[in-house]
């Protein structure tokens, strides 16, 4: 976890969340941890919920829903009060990530030999043999009904098993700002029907993330934010917390 280390076991009196979600709740490498949006809510809710509280942050290049289903189903959820699935407009048809499929050398699988071996295959032999990265499976929108429908059912499971645990899901929904609105409407109207059919409220960031210009809250990659997008979600997050979730800790 991009998180602080707690304890198996959720104090008393602590008001415990936990993150899941892709690159843009991890926050990427160009990012300073204190800067990622979830250190943001972590620094900003106790004075809604006048509780303290712990922030755990589930998340890793690439994942899907069916990737992160499996993280919970496998981990469970810690004993948090809240679950915020953070979803994107490209993960209602994504199928489930390997680590193939991503940059090769981003995600290594065991410790470099050496320092300038490590410089050398991740940073320098791309450039001079002009190797093309592969694109992060998790920021392509390809309509797909039956990977859809798939999803949805991952969303279902999801749901049940933080409810099992005594956990309330919460749905984040932060489109592509490039997708705002041509793409990024038809997904949200999708996750809008599901979140009221399920009970599970929607925090949707559409409109916050619409009202700065791609340049203003991207990296490089004009896809994930750097920290001025980050503090622009952690803000939003906190104003649009729902009440009768704050109200239930008051």
């Amino acid at each position: 976890m991009r998180s602080d280390d707690i304890s198996p076991t959720r104090p008393p009196g602590v008001v415990r969340i936990l993150f899941v979600g892709d690159s843009l709740t991890y926050g990427t490498t160009h990012v300073d941890q204190r800067n990622i949006f979830t250190q943001i809510v972590r620094r900003g809710l106790p004075s809604i919920v006048h509780r303290p509280v712990e922030v755990l942050n589930a998340s890793a290049n690439g994942w899907a829903p069916d990737n992160e289903w499996s993280w919970v189903r496998s981990r469970g959820i810690f004993h948090s009060n809240f679950v915020l699935l953070v979803l994107n407009d490209g993960d209602l048809t994504q199928p489930r990530a390997l680590i193939s499929q991503l940059t090769e050398g981003q995600l290594p699988q065991k410790r470099p030999a050496t320092a300038i071996g490590e410089l050398y295959t991740r940073f320098i032999a791309p450039r001079i043999l002009r190797i093309a990265p592969r694109t992060d499976p998790g920021v392509v929108v390809v309509p797909d009904e039956a990977i859809q429908r798939a999803n949805l059912e991952d969303l279902d499971r999801f749901h049940a098993l933080v409810t099992s645990q005594d956990g309330r899901m919460i749905l984040v929904y932060v489109p592509f700002r490039n997708d705002i609105p041509a793409l990024s409407t038809p997904v949200d109207v999708v996750f809008h029907a599901w979140s009221a059919a399920n009970d599970v409220p929607l925090i949707d960031l559409t409109a916050d993330i619409a009202a700065h210009p791609v340049s203003e809250i991207s990296l490089y990659d004009h896809t994930h934010f750097n920290a001025a997008g980050n503090a622009i979600i952690g803000q939003a997050i906190l104003k649009l917390w729902p009440p009768p979730i704050s109200r239930s800790f008051q």
